[in-house]
């Protein structure tokens, strides 16, 4: 196969001649993990009438529950992976993009109902250095999850990775989508490479409710910029939002479980008050968050 001239490097290329096995192995897999549901079960190991329960997106499992993230990757379809000898890891991102998150051996299963097994999947040392580093494009062909090593994918980038405190790298503004726990990070760890970014300028924001898909909109016009305001979030998970405050009354956790932040434009840190009201204003009536979301003027 010709060399794509348009692409840096593949994933191919980047893991080979790391471990021999691998390299000589017909039987690869690339899996990408990308599931939003409100709320993921799966099976554990030992018996299939027995379930774990998880709240919230499976990027946050992974971030915030790794040891559970395995187990959720263990519990797959026999037929998808029973002749697969070794699967290589992704979790999905925002639109194509796919972040690698390991290499791991199919050391045996266990059949748990005829068409799914509980499967031995144990990580390849080798491949450690680049974890949660790589980003790849895996193609227009996003709703195939499963695929086997020879179709290319085009590596996008490669970070510095998630650090200890499970904060993403800061990249653009409108890239910025964190939930509840990263948001609380950033501001409980005073992270710099966020706070500079964040006190530079205001916005309009956006927090979606993934239990229901509902929006909220908000704009902010002071000299601390996009920091003064999420701070408040971050302590509160409501922001002293009316609506908002009303939905944690019922559920003190919804913020952790549900809530995403964004940014949907950027505004000046010495923006006249009125402008930027006439800017939340505008995407209120974009995404009908008076009429079907959670702002109430």
């Amino acid at each position: 196969m010709e060399k794509d001239l348009n692409s840096i490097i593949t994933i191919q290329e980047l893991l080979k001649g790391r471990n021999t096995a691998f390299d000589n192995s017909k039987r690869i897999k690339m899996v990408r993990h990308k599931e939003n549901k409100a709320t993921i079960t799966f099976y554990d190991e030992d018996s299939k009438g027995s379930q774990y329960v998880y709240q919230g997106s499976l990027y946050n499992m992974y971030r915030y529950d790794k040891h559970l993230f395995l187990k959720y990757q263990s519990h797959q379809g026999l037929d998808n992976f029973k002749d697969v000898e070794f699967i290589v890891s992704f979790i999905g991102e925002m639109g194509s993009e796919s972040r690698f998150v390991g290499v791991y051996k199919n050391c045996g299963n266990k059949n748990v109902d005829g068409k799914t097994a509980i499967f031995d999947f144990q990580e390849l040392k080798e491949f450690e250095i680049l974890n949660e580093r790589v980003i790849i494009d895996w193609g227009e062909s996003a709703i195939s999850w499963h695929q086997w090593w020879k179709n290319k994918k085009e590596v996008i980038r490669i970070e510095k990775g998630f650090d200890r405190d499970n904060i993403p790298p800061f990249i653009r503004y409108e890239d910025v989508i964190l939930s509840y726990d990263q948001l609380k990070a950033i501001f409980s760890k005073q992270n710099q490479e966020w706070k500079s970014k964040l006190e530079a300028c205001n916005c309009i924001y956006l927090i979606l409710d993934k239990s229901n898909g509902k929006n909220y909109v908000g704009s902010m016009y002071n000299k601390q910029g996009i920091w003064g305001r999420w701070s408040i979030y971050a302590e509160t998970g409501h922001g002293n939002d009316i609506s908002l405050i009303e939905l944690l009354k019922n559920d003190p956790l919804h913020a952790q479980k549900y809530f995403q932040w964004s940014i949907l434009e950027t505004l000046p840190l010495n923006i006249v008050d009125s402008v930027a009201i006439d800017r939340e204003s505008l995407y209120k009536e974009k995404f009908g968050t008076r009429d079907f979301g959670y702002n109430n003027n």
